[in-house]
């Protein structure tokens, strides 16, 4: 069975659908980059994943479960959300937005556990945020506060994890540290991963599986080598590209073409 199992899926806001006649389906320790132009549906299609949207037709399941049908506790016990890197509202230090990941599957009324302080402590050290704990969100790196963040969804205990433009505002060395993260939790701690990205060179080095989105349906998936094509990439993005092979991993990568077609 899917780990999540999304069947013809129209979603949306109030003044109409974003995402229409979507489906697609991971299975369990997969690890999968969703592509596409700003507002191809991206973002709507990781909140319908989640149950937080009303304009909703179609079917999403988590491990079985009909998303619709399951209340807010259920579905974090299920899945974790890391939301595109901003700026801290409040004066929050590490650790306790670490915290914040267990208070999402529990009653207002239950501490933490011991079990629970063990599932913070193990998330910080796999995100190697322990030395963090103490500090500000305000004072961290981008880099270092979205380790933080995604410690919070580790925290959470669940299988699936959705991130929403991981890469965003951060520098190169930092996208890099984040992306070779998110393949260690893949491989070691079995975790499946769903994250929207723009960067076509990160996905295609760390995604066994990427799905291009455009005017909010699947119009091309698979492995990097079948999808990251000049011609896909054209017809997607509307941007001509030349594509190599990268000298040391082998997998196919992008460059803009100055001038654009035609030039």
């Amino acid at each position: 069975m899917p780990i999540l199992e999304i069947d013809d899926l129209a979603a949306g806001y109030g003044d109409g659908f974003v995402v229409r006649g979507l489906s697609l389906s991971l299975e369990r320790g997969e690890f999968v980059a969703l592509l596409g132009r700003n507002g191809s549906g991206k973002t709507t299609l990781l909140r319908a994943v989640q149950g937080l949207l009303r304009h909703v037709e179609g079917r999403v399941s988590l491990e079985g479960g009909n998303v619709a049908r399951l209340g807010r506790r259920e579905i974090a016990r299920k899945v974790a959300y890391v939301p595109q890197l901003s700026d801290p509202v409040f004066e929050f230090a590490a650790g306790e937005i670490v915290r914040m990941g267990l208070y999402a599957r529990q009653t207002r009324l239950q501490g933490l556990s011991a079990a629970d302080e063990e599932a913070v402590d193990e998330a910080m050290r796999l995100t190697e945020t322990a030395a963090l704990a103490a500090k500000k969100m305000a004072h961290l790196s981008g880099g270092e506060r979205q380790r933080v963040f995604i410690a919070r969804a580790l925290a959470q205990r669940t299988p699936l994890l959705l991130l929403d433009e991981p890469s965003l505002h951060l520098d190169i060395s930092y996208q890099v540290e984040i992306y070779g993260l998110l393949k260690r939790l893949q491989r070691e701690s079995q975790k499946t991963i769903l994250a929207a990205e723009h960067n076509i060179n990160l996905a295609a080095a760390h995604a066994d599986r990427l799905v291009f989105l455009a005017d909010g349906a699947v119009v091309l998936q698979g492995t990097p080598r079948e999808t990251v094509r000049e011609d896909l990439i054209r017809a997607i993005f509307g941007a001509e590209v030349d594509v190599r092979d990268n000298g040391r991993t082998g997998l196919p990568e992008i460059s803009l073409v100055t001038g654009g077609p035609g030039r």
